[in-house]
């Protein structure tokens, strides 16, 4: 049993639940973290409040270049919490954390998977650029597998990606999957509020997409297909921070393609779309996949090879696509899950059904698990 009186720093340089989903699950673990221990947030940009926690502003002195920033936002935490917290628990790239929630592909994975000549030139290329070395450093610095420092993966692909360029790090990594809240029963929905705002008549279809990273979740395979199939009642609600400029929407889908922004209240946003549409070419796990499952939508959704929490799924959970990059077979997705009332209703059940076991209370059970190795470590070695 851990010591009620811990004390606990968290570091992420945003700490908004919006912001994406590495600072979504930061943001809910923290809050259950903060509900037993003493835990202190630092950070640069903060939208959250909790009366449990305490916040800690960590100044941001420019936002260009990154590198830099991160460079700084490492060395600033390093300043304010070595030797005052018995954890040092990091959501972000920095050298001396004892507990690294890690939710991206490493760095060094460009660099692993250049082979021969191409891997000479990238290594050349490097030299050349101070970013590069600046990330590649820290991130060296973090994968040290040291017995005060446990690395957590949010999914067996992320895992594989981790052992792939940091093999070391085999005995030191733990799988702490994200989870949902299932807390619908007091929220009054309203299915078609999102279809009266954007002027769509009730028997519209809506496909729903949600990234920041337009690209890199698959928008121009959806834009592709949505050509492909030239059907005027469907329609794609795009919610997120991504730009409209990213992509090029052809001048046939103008009427059907509508940007939301940023949207808090997702919950209710889930209840009113047909489908989520999620085509990513990289995703660790796929929060987005499990939340609209956990209220009961269908789901389109890229193969393990591309998103982690497909790995966990099967075809009567989910649409699975091959290959996310293939518009016509995305295409022929789009128009099944259409056409189908039957079948949406069959995956949008099976899925529901596969979400009930994953909860937040399992995150905060592996993390917990991890500072019990780091704690007992830090005892062993001021025994010894």
């Amino acid at each position: 049993m851990l010591d009620k009186h811990l004390k606990v720093a968290v570091l992420i340089r945003h700490y908004n639940a919006s912001a994406g989903g590495a600072e979504r699950y930061c943001v809910e673990l923290t809050k259950r973290l903060a509900k037993i221990y003493d835990v202190h947030v630092f950070t640069q940009h903060n939208s959250e409040q909790s009366e449990n926690i305490t916040f800690h502003r960590i100044p941001q002195w420019f936002q260009r270049p990154r590198y830099l920033n991160q460079l700084l936002f490492s060395w600033f935490t390093r300043r304010e919490t070595i030797n005052k917290f018995d954890i040092v628990h990091s959501h972000d790239m920095v050298t001396h954390a004892n507990i690294y929630t890690l939710h991206v592909p490493c760095v060094k994975t460009k660099w692993s998977e250049s082979k021969g000549v191409k891997g000479v030139l990238r290594w050349l290329n490097t030299l050349l650029s101070p970013r590069k070395i600046a990330y590649l450093w820290l991130e060296h610095s973090e994968m040290k597998p040291l017995k005060h420092r446990h690395f957590i993966s949010v999914s067996e692909y992320l895992s594989r990606n981790i052992l792939m360029n940091y093999p070391k790090t085999n005995k030191h990594l733990t799988i702490a999957y994200p989870g949902i809240n299932n807390h619908l029963e007091n929220i009054e929905f309203k299915p078609h509020a999102l279809k009266e705002k954007l002027a769509l008549t009730n028997d519209a279809f809506l496909f729903l997409f949600v990234g920041n990273d337009l690209i890199k979740k698959g928008l121009p395979a959806i834009i592709k297909a949505f050509e492909v199939l030239g059907n005027n009642n469907i329609h794609l609600a795009i919610v997120g921070s991504g730009k409209k400029d990213t992509v090029n929407i052809p001048a046939s889908l103008k009427n059907n393609i509508h940007f939301l922004g940023v949207v808090k209240d997702m919950a209710n946003l889930y209840q009113s779309v047909d489908v989520l549409i999620h085509p990513t070419l990289v995703d660790t796990y796929g929060m987005v996949v499990l939340e609209a499952m956990s209220v009961k939508l269908p789901v389109i959704v890229s193969n393990k090879n591309y998103c982690g929490f497909a790995e966990h799924l099967n075809d009567k959970q989910a649409l699975i696509l091959n290959n996310p990059k293939d518009a016509i077979e995305l295409s022929e997705k789009i128009n099944l899950v259409f056409s189908d009332a039957s079948l949406r209703e069959e995956i949008a059940k099976n899925g529901f059904e596969k979400t009930q076991s994953i909860s937040w209370e399992n995150t905060l059970e592996k993390t917990l698990l991890a500072y019990n190795i780091i704690l007992r470590n830090k005892r062993n070695n001021h025994e010894s």
